[in-house]
This record gives structure tokens, C-alpha cells and sequence, in this order.
């Protein structure tokens, strides 16, 4: 049953409806979902004044992160044709590119960690469990194997010390590796319940680590883990929550891709407040803040 939802999660498309937003401090990039019989999609950044506007666009784009030197990468995926899954590139001056390919591949999160290596996750298709491979792009455009997970994987994060968090959704479990690529679990299927499977990720300030569940909508949740791995959890009552991304001020967004094709973007503020920051968007996915472009 759970393979059967989450595999849901990524055919049911839409498109922009309308926007309700508010003021914020950074500018906030969403990735949104594309038409499954044109394969468009977009990025929508929102600027410190609080509109929207279209930065790019590509097919069906999920993860979304920028490097140290201000270059914004895409994991994207031609939704009619597997083999076709691409990172792009948006340098901070130039055209786009395309980093790398993944074959026989969805695309689903993406990070950068400190030196500017990009690191994809590529579902398998063919496999039962949607198996991913978690492939490393090198800044020349190298690609290698950096890991595997038994399952569908979600988000990927990295913590300050640079070991790698996955969220596997058919294991039920977060994986971590070390830089050298050294797989361990986290958390297990014991740090959910019966109705929760992990998706987003994303690190605040003081190295917790906040996941998004879903399974159980609209009674989904954010749990947060510390560094050893208690967990707790942070808010429930969410529709289908996906990415997340904390601001400079340490204020949470996280992106609601309803299953009738709407969706929103909630804030949650550091004095406790939650925000509908954005609503309207057709099925956004994952959010990154950084430089205006």
C-alpha cells in the first residue's frame, strides 16, 4: 500500500493557480511540478519582496540546492521517458548546463555539500521498491556511485560535519553516510509509526535533524531528531509535506503538495507561529533560500 501512495506522490501534476504570499527576508526557490503530457515544470522564486516570478523551467524538477560560489542546480526528469533523468546548472553568470545524466532514472532530492559536489538521487523504475542510487557529480561533471538504498529515497541533507542523511520511504528509515560513503541507519521503522514514512529533510541551526512524514494525511507530520537520534515531534495536522528549508532567521518553510493538485507553503516561526506563506501553487516539492538571480 505504501508503494502504491508514494508512487502517487510523483504522476499527479497541475499547474500555478494563484499565489496568497507574504514579506520575506531571502529569496525562497520552489520547485514545482510540470504537466505529465508536456513534461513543463518550473521554479518559482519568491524575491525579499514578497513576489513570485518564474526563474526557470524544466521537466518535472524536484531537488533544488545552490553551491558556496552562488550556482543553483536542478535534479529533473523527462516524466514520459525514464532515461532521461539530467542535473541542470544555473551558473551565477552564464547560461545553463547540464551536469550530468542519470539512465533509466527519476530524480527526486538533491544537495551540495561544501566543496561543490552535487549529489542526486536516481530511482530505479525497474525495481519493485523503486531501489535508488545516490550518484555524485563532481564540479568537472564526473559522475561516480556514492551510495545505494534499498528503497524509494526522498530528500537528501548534508550536517555540518558532512556526513549524508537519505530518507528511504519503503524502509522506512534515514540512512547516514560518511563522507567516504560508509552507509549506517539513523533512524529505523521504530522512530515512526504505522502510518508515517520519512521524505523531506532539512538540518536547523543547531544540527537537528526535521523530517516530514507522510501516509497518514492530513495528519501528517514533521518529527525532528537531535544529533543521536531522539526524536520528537515538531507539528502535525500537514497535508502531504515534502521539502522543507530553514531561512537565516531560522524560520522553517515546508511545502504541501496536496493530492488534488494544490498546494501551499507554510512558515513556521521561531516565536511558534505558523504561516500559510504561499497558496495556490499547484504541487510544489522541495525548497532552497539563496541569492537573488
Amino acid at each position: 500500500m505504501k508503494t502504491k501512495i508514494l508512487r502517487n506522490t510523483f504522476l499527479n501534476l497541475g499547474l500555478i493557480v494563484g499565489l496568497a504570499i507574504t514579506a520575506h527576508a531571502q529569496n525562497l526557490y520552489v520547485s514545482l511540478q510540470g504537466d505529465l503530457n508536456n513534461d513543463a515544470g518550473s521554479i518559482i522564486q519568491y524575491t525579499p519582496a514578497g513576489a513570485p516570478q518564474t526563474f526557470a523551467t524544466a521537466p518535472f524538477p524536484r531537488g533544488i540546492a545552490f553551491d558556496n560560489s552562488g550556482n543553483f542546480f536542478v535534479a529533473s526528469t523527462a516524466a514520459k521517458r525514464w532515461d532521461h533523468g539530467r542535473v541542470y546548472k544555473f551558473p551565477a553568470t552564464g547560461h545553463q548546463t547540464v551536469v550530468g545524466n542519470a539512465a533509466q532514472s527519476f530524480l527526486e532530492g538533491l544537495a551540495v555539500d561544501a566543496a561543490g559536489n552535487v549529489y542526486v538521487v536516481a530511482l530505479d523504475d525497474k525495481d519493485p521498491n523503486f531501489a535508488a542510487t545516490i550518484y555524485k557529480f563532481a564540479p568537472n561533471g564526473t559522475r561516480t556511485i556514492f551510495g545505494t538504498t534499498p528503497g524509494q529515497t526522498f530528500g537528501l541533507a548534508f550536517d555540518s560535519a558532512g556526513n549524508l542523511y537519505a530518507a528511504d520511504a519503503i524502509d522506512v528509515a534515514i540512512y547516514k553516510f560518511a563522507p567516504d560513503g560508509t552507509r549506517t541507519v539513523f533512524v529505523g521503522p521504530s522512530a515512526f509509526t504505522a502510518t508515517q514514512v520519512p521524505c523531506g529533510l532539512a538540518f536547523d541551526a543547531s544540527g537537528n535533524l526535521y523530517v516530514t512524514t507522510l501516509g497518514n494525511r492530513p495528519n501528517d507530520a514533521i518529527l525532528v531528531f537531535t544529533p543521536s537520534g531522539m526524536g520528537s515531534t515538531f507539528t502535525n495536522t500537514l497535508n502531504n509535506p515534502h521539502g522543507m528549508a530553514f531561512d537565516a532567521a531560522g524560520n522553517l518553510f515546508v511545502a504541501e503538495t496536496i493530492r488534488d493538485g494544490g498546494g501551499d507553503i507554510l512558515e513556521f516561526t521561531t516565536d511558534g507561529q505558523r504561516i500559510v506563506f504561499a497558496s495556490g501553487l499547484t504541487r510544489p516539492e522541495f525548497l532552497t533560500f539563496g541569492p537573488p538571480r
